[in-house]
């Protein structure tokens, strides 16, 4: 661990902006075997390629999610990951793994890394 003085996170205009962060390892079939996330947790999906996240926390509005796929060697075409449903104020949301070179859902190969960033709204007050 880095031994410094770091400041607050992110300044962002709008109040109660939060980011979240996490790192999950892909096993076989595209089945979560380990995770490192704070503040949600992901699970694979009965779906192929399609991961549900669960957050700890009720949140009033998601203003960005963003997925970088870091497939096992040799695995093949380029992924990224699509929302395809949200509802943050119940603390959920669903995001697919999607192929670069055909659009289709895919799953991530086994000891794949999948990296999340969640921006939320925490604030009912707009600014």
């Amino acid at each position: 661990m880095a031994n410094r003085n770091f400041k607050p996170g992110p300044m962002a205009i709008e109040k109660g902006t939060i980011k979240l962060w996490g790192r999950v390892v892909v096993g076989a079939s595209g089945a979560v075997a380990s995770q490192d996330c704070r503040g949600f947790s992901v699970a694979l999906n009965a779906s192929p390629g399609v991961y549900d996240v669960t957050l700890e926390d009720n949140y009033t509005a998601l203003r960005m999610f963003t997925t970088n796929v870091i497939d096992a060697v040799g695995a093949g075409e380029g992924k990224f990951g699509q929302v395809i449903s949200e509802d943050v104020a119940g603390g959920v949301l669903s995001f697919t793994v999607v192929a670069t070179d055909d659009g289709l859902a895919a799953d991530v190969a086994a000891d794949g890394i999948i990296l999340i960033e969640i921006t939320l709204k925490n604030s009912s007050v707009d600014y």
